[in-house]
């Protein structure tokens, strides 16, 4: 297999080598570094050439705490074809997890905005139905004092 490590406006390779630089964010926390070293024991060589590997196997929801540390150590190991293939497994089940979060947000979304929309609905009947409930209470109070007027008048 072939190294396909070129980036696609902006986004990490899906199949080929693990890009052995930088994380994408640039910045790395430096309590988020000491409590991952307090919980793996990661070899300097992958810490240096697989910073987005090793970002990938913390952010995976696929893995428990004994398996990470499985794959911390044995990376050194791996051929590249084997951490090519490692990093297109991870990379895509993050893009997947990513897809399905954005049409849960989506589905979310509608579903709040339908509630919203019933609600609003709901609201401005309840508003309606009070100002015409006062507006009949005015009407009736109205036709009564004209009747009571008219009562007056008839009677001087």
């Amino acid at each position: 297999m072939a190294d396909d490590t070129s980036q696609n406006s902006g986004t990490q390779p899906t199949t080929g080598t693990p890009p052995a630089t930088q994380t994408k964010s640039g910045s790395v926390d430096p309590a988020k570094i000491a409590e991952v070293e307090a919980k793996y024991t990661i070899p300097e060589s992958v810490k240096n050439k697989y910073p987005d590997l090793i970002e990938l196997v913390l952010q995976t929801e696929s893995m428990k705490q004994d398996e990470r540390d499985y794959w911390f150590q044995i990376l050194p190991v791996m051929s590249e074809e084997q951490l090519a293939k490692f990093y297109g497994i991870l990379a895509n089940e993050k893009k997947q997890l990513q897809k399905l979060d954005a049409e849960y947000t989506d589905q979310m979304k509608k579903l709040n905005d339908k509630h919203e929309r019933e609600w609003t609905d709901f609201e401005v009947r309840k508003k309606r139905e009070a100002l015409q409930k006062v507006e009949s209470a005015s009407e009736k109070t109205e036709a009564q004092t004209e009747e009571e007027l008219l009562k007056k008048l008839s009677e001087a």
